[in-house]
């Protein structure tokens, strides 16, 4: 190794040899031994790279590493993901926002989780941020930010739950809809027929909708999971909803943006809450109930008609039977009419084995008397 410096420079430069490969720079430094030092440095770092160990970058600030992740998911159009999860960010950075990703350990977790409930915040509502921070650890493991995450080996617990979910009553499905606006009764009416999530109701797009096949059906082809890209039929009920949405469209968009006095085509719409609320206030339906909960109903009704559980996770585009056993509630009369129908099978099949014994004896006996 050696140093020296070029004509009318004031810096010095190093070169040297490894593995028959020259290198030369400068160090960008005036003093002697400063420069010594880097060029020791830069042939150390050689070395270790050839030994197979790797120089790790600094690890971000969670605040930092926050702004990346919620920018990955806005390129990944998922709108309501993003929104979710840039609530529960500003509710991580109180704690977190100054810390390392690589500092943030499964006790100051827990001590996050015990301010929070102490705020008088929901297990829900805690678990959605935890879910955040878990997320946000999974991709910078991923992209080789960090090594491992407190998430891992179950160090962190997530909070009991108290069913959001609500099913409705049959009676309480037709109040709602005498309720509803004609735009949020179409969107209802699409959602407890098909089991769409309403974003995917929104987004519906003309070319999607496929009215003469053979089976009617709605394609959907992007959302929340990739499972969320599929066919669904269309039902006997949804199908004039849809027959008059398409007659009265002016653009690709089944359910367009409203703007000003009019609607903007070229954009979906992107919610219905003031709706839904004056609908809520008209029938008299207690809450709490989401539009999303017409879903939930979607779901329990369908399990409860015999819909087996991998083609209602198909149907419904869920990522996985977890999801499915979450969003699907059965009423307890569903559940005493499966007990009463195991009950009659166990009588019954008591009753056939008695009388087939008895067959058998009579036989026997008939078989001896000969």
């Amino acid at each position: 190794m050696s140093l020296f410096k070029r004509p009318n420079s004031l810096y010095w430069w190093y070169e040297f040899i490894f593995e028959g490969v020259r290198y030369r720079r400068t160090t960008k430094l005036r003093n002697k031994k400063a420069a010594e030092r880097a060029e020791s440095i830069h042939h150390a770092k050689l070395a270790q790279a050839r030994a197979g160990i790797v120089e790790r970058k600094p690890t971000p600030l969670l605040r930092s590493f926050a702004t990346q992740f919620l920018g990955s998911v806005k390129l990944e159009r998922r709108p309501n993901t993003h929104r979710c999860y840039a609530i529960s960010v500003n509710n991580l950075l109180p704690r977190f926002g100054a810390k390392r990703l690589d500092e943030i350990t499964a006790n100051e977790i827990q001590l996050f989780k015990e301010s929070r409930l102490r705020e008088g915040r929901s297990g829900a509502t805690v678990n959605r941020d935890l879910e955040c921070l878990r997320r946000m650890f999974c991709v910078a493991i991923k992209i080789d930010v960090i090594a491992t995450s407190p998430f891992l080996a179950r160090k962190v617990e997530f909070l009991p739950e108290n069913g959001r979910e609500r099913v409705l009553t049959f009676s309480e499905e037709k109040k709602y809809l005498d309720c509803s606006s004609p735009l949020l009764g179409d969107v209802a009416t699409i959602i407890l027929e098909m089991g769409l999530r309403p974003e995917e109701v929104f987004q519906m797009r003309a070319p999607n909708v496929h009215l003469s096949a053979a089976t009617a059906y709605v394609h959907v082809p992007e959302g929340k999971t990739v499972n969320s890209v599929r066919d669904v039929a269309i039902t006997k009920k949804a199908m004039p909803v849809l027959h008059r949405r398409l007659s009265l469209a002016k653009g690709e968009y089944l359910f367009p943006l409203r703007k000003g006095g009019g609607h903007d085509w070229k954009q979906p719409m992107k919610q219905l809450q003031p709706a839904h609320r004056n609908a809520l206030k008209e029938s008299r339906i207690q809450p709490p109930f989401r539009l999303y909960d017409l879903r939930h109903t979607y779901g329990t009704r369908a399990a409860e008609s015999g819909v087996d559980p991998l083609t209602l996770a198909r149907v419904m585009g869920h990522a996985d039977l977890k999801t499915t056993q979450r969003y699907v509630h059965l009423s307890k009369r569903h559940l005493m009419d499966a007990q009463g129908r195991i009950e009659r099978y166990r009588i019954e099949r008591e009753i056939a084995e008695a009388e087939q014994q008895l067959q058998m004896n009579r036989s026997n006996q008939a078989a001896i008397a000969l």
